[in-house]
């Protein structure tokens, strides 16, 4: 093809760029005639204006572009990202990610385990929303990250889990029992054994397994165990009698000494103990009902616009209703979080 074809029309067209010339010519619009420059003083002929928005400049252009475009998209393709992983940085020690040693900083990508040994601590971004930091002797799976969704798996020793995100986005499951972030700062502890320990220390976290939930607010802690999953939460500062009773109120084997720590705990109860009062009621038997329901009315009214009856068939529009009136938060935010999960 001459190079003169693709600006005058003269000399050996390109089968491609006809081709093209073709395909194009079929949105050509009516042309006008170019324009003609008038005669300026000094030069004895008329100047006609060339146009290069003409189809035998836009072919080989757009020709061009394109194999510009394939080109970006093919580098683009190879650009690696960080979709499915997150960054990792080791505090101290030498953590492992899989069989492999972290130096520093690295990543860890979906399906692998970061391991810490007695002199090692690391800490993980949890994309843009958080970061846990991960003590000695535990054993962590990065299970799941996408936008809104960010999954770990604790299998044994402690994590601490600093969030800042929409509740829903950030869950760690354990042996006995999963938790779910609703906006928090908290510590996660699992034993060897499967039982643990979770305590919250700002907002709240959902803590749950087999259709049993606690809801733990911050200065307040739940135990978990393989047997009876999430327990009854409870606030920090209350005293370790309470703590024990309770306890065996979860876990006990013992019918007596269920029964007997359960007493304690409703006469011990605190005011602010309302809301472990609260968790109770569908968690103690139906002959104990009655009781706990009093000893929580005794320290917040039950609402009007609820009844005893409905209270004890564990009717859960009547505990939410006597939830909102804890003074925590209302009930309805978390089922709606809990809603598009389910």
């Amino acid at each position: 093809m001459s190079d003169d074809y693709l600006f005058d029309g003269t000399g050996e067209p390109d089968r491609d760029v006809e081709r093209l010339e073709q395909m194009l010519g079929q949105m050509r619009g009516s042309r006008r005639p170019a324009p003609q420059i008038p005669v300026v003083s000094g030069f004895s002929r008329t100047v006609e204006r060339k146009t290069y928005f003409g189809v035998r400049f836009l072919g080989p252009a757009l020709a061009m572009a394109a194999a510009v475009m394939l080109m970006v998209g093919l580098t683009w393709k190879n650009v690696p990202t960080d979709n499915g992983s997150w960054e990792v940085a080791t505090v101290i020690g030498t953590p492992r990610i899989d069989s492999s040693v972290l130096m520093g900083e690295g990543r860890i990508a979906i399906g692998q385990t970061l391991t810490t040994d007695a002199g090692s601590r690391a800490k993980m971004e949890v994309g843009d929303i958080g970061q846990v930091t991960v003590d000695e002797l535990t054993r962590v799976r990065l299970v799941e990250t996408r936008d809104g969704r960010h999954r770990l798996a604790l299998e044994r020793g402690t994590l601490h889990a600093a969030i800042a995100a929409p509740p829903g986005q950030f869950i760690v499951s354990t042996p006995s029992a999963t938790a779910t972030d609703l906006g928090c700062v908290y510590s996660l502890h699992v034993n060897d054994d499967g039982s643990g320990l979770l305590s919250v220390e700002a907002g709240w976290v959902a803590f749950e397994e087999r259709g049993r939930e606690s809801f733990v607010p911050a200065g307040a802690s739940s135990r978990t165990d393989r047997v009876s999953g999430p327990g009854t939460p409870r606030y920090d500062d209350t005293e370790q009698a309470f703590r024990d009773a309770l306890d065996d109120v979860d876990a006990g084997t013992d019918p007596a000494r269920r029964a007997a720590a359960l007493r304690l705990v409703l006469s011990r109860a605190r005011g602010r103990d309302a809301m472990t009062l609260w968790h109770l009621i569908p968690r103690v038997g139906a002959a104990d009902r009655g009781l706990v329901v009093d000893a929580l009315a005794a320290r917040v009214p039950m609402p009007p616009s609820i009844t005893r009856g409905a209270v004890l068939r564990l009717d859960s529009a009547a505990l939410d209703q006597w939830w909102d009136a804890l003074g925590l938060d209302e009930a309805n935010w978390w089922r709606k979080w809990k809603r598009p999960l389910m």
